[in-house]
């Protein structure tokens, strides 16, 4: 297919005037080269991505360690003002959460019987 549409553009190519041939040649020119462009820019970014994963896996990379810790700083304050601020004490909230928790798990196995139900 690729050999049968080289010969396709071969041959308008040949049926073209010269001056027009000039310009489809400059254009595809432009094209490719346009292309490679963009591969090369594409290649750049990939290992200077790959770079930076290798230097954050080796421990190398500070800025990825720093965030990290940052980010997990600050779940662990905004957890523990939300407990600080919460209308309900330890124990309510604690029982709170257990007992949504067992009603959805009550609420997935009945869906789930329904479902089998349905099939059978």
């Amino acid at each position: 297919m690729n050999q049968f549409l080289r010969l396709l553009f071969g041959v308008g190519l040949a049926l073209t005037e010269p001056r027009e041939r000039h310009r489809v040649y400059r254009r595809v020119s432009d094209k490719l080269d346009d292309l490679a462009d963009q591969a090369s820019r594409g290649y750049d970014t990939a290992t200077e991505r790959l770079e930076n994963v290798y230097r954050a896996a080796r421990g190398e990379d500070r800025t990825v360690l720093v965030s990290v810790t940052s980010f997990v700083v600050g779940v662990g304050v905004g957890a523990g003002v939300g407990l600080l601020l919460a209308p309900a004490s330890g124990k309510e909230t604690r029982d709170n959460i257990a007992d949504r928790i067992t009603s959805f798990k009550s609420d997935m196995r009945d869906r789930m019987r329904s479902g089998e139900a349905k099939t059978a």
